[in-house]
């Protein structure tokens, strides 16, 4: 039976001990594999993703130690998180601007527990859906797993995330981030999404002036786009300040 080498540690794999990518490259089940996160989806992935996953985690998992660890404990009612995950695992930051996404890892059993994450800034979370599977259990009966998809830009590695939730919990977590994001249509963020509605409008005329008369540049090009995402998906600046300034504290 042919042997394959390990695209990252050279290890020597044969069919019981290897992963194979969606790019034809394998990877040690033993060593590498389990430098991943387990919602990681090691099928579909190429050698290069898996190594920025691998890059990721290991910074996120600095970056949770260093800033979201504290803040578990904190007594400030500004600085608390909040949690969403069937087991909790997702942890955000308003504070910080940051979003955590954990796996808890044993040396045995339930013992030696260590907490690996995903550190990504909440300004780049540009996607949130519901999704649901029907499956069977040990009894054999049917019952349905509940799921929210969230979806990172910027992002190189683990962009894709589809976390299992409790029942009803997706209203409240879609809730929360549009709230935090302005982007809500209720009385009290109203006037937030008709400004930006406004200054969408007034970026796409500027734009199309610019372009008839020949001054159309990047800047001015950007300045659109800016206008429009913060239409659609409220105003991140302030959330890429934040959370720029945390990342930057990290000691790596």
């Amino acid at each position: 039976m042919a042997k394959h080498i390990c695209a990252i540690c050279g290890a020597e794999v044969g069919l019981i001990s290897e992963q194979k990518l969606a790019d034809g490259n394998y990877i040690c089940r033993k060593v590498c594999v389990k430098k991943c996160m387990k919602i990681f989806n090691k099928v579909e992935a190429t050698l290069d993703s898996v190594n920025s996953h691998i890059e990721q985690l290991e910074f996120g998992t600095k970056a949770w130690n260093q800033i979201f660890v504290p803040l578990t404990k904190t007594k400030v009612k500004e600085e608390k998180l909040k949690r969403f995950g069937k087991n909790g695992e997702l942890y955000v930051s308003p504070s910080t601007g940051l979003i955590a996404l954990t796996e808890n890892r044993y040396k045995f059993f339930i013992f030696g527990k260590s907490t690996v994450a995903c550190v990504y800034r909440l300004a780049d979370l540009y996607g949130y859906d519901y999704g649901y599977e029907t499956v069977k259990n040990s009894e054999g009966k049917e019952e349905t797993k509940h799921y929210c998809i969230l979806m990172f830009r910027n992002t190189p590695g683990l962009y894709e995330v589809r976390m299992e939730i409790r029942s009803g919990e997706y209203e409240d977590m879609e809730r929360y981030f549009n709230t935090l994001f302005g982007i809500q249509k209720t009385l009290r963020n109203i006037g937030n999404t008709i400004k930006q509605q406004t200054n969408a409008a007034k970026a796409i005329a500027e734009a199309v002036r610019a372009v008839k008369d020949g001054t159309m540049d990047e800047t001015k090009a950007e300045a659109t786009m800016d206008a429009l995402n913060a239409a659609q998906y409220g105003d991140r600046t302030g959330w890429i300040a934040k959370a720029d300034a945390a990342l930057a504290s990290v000691v790596k």
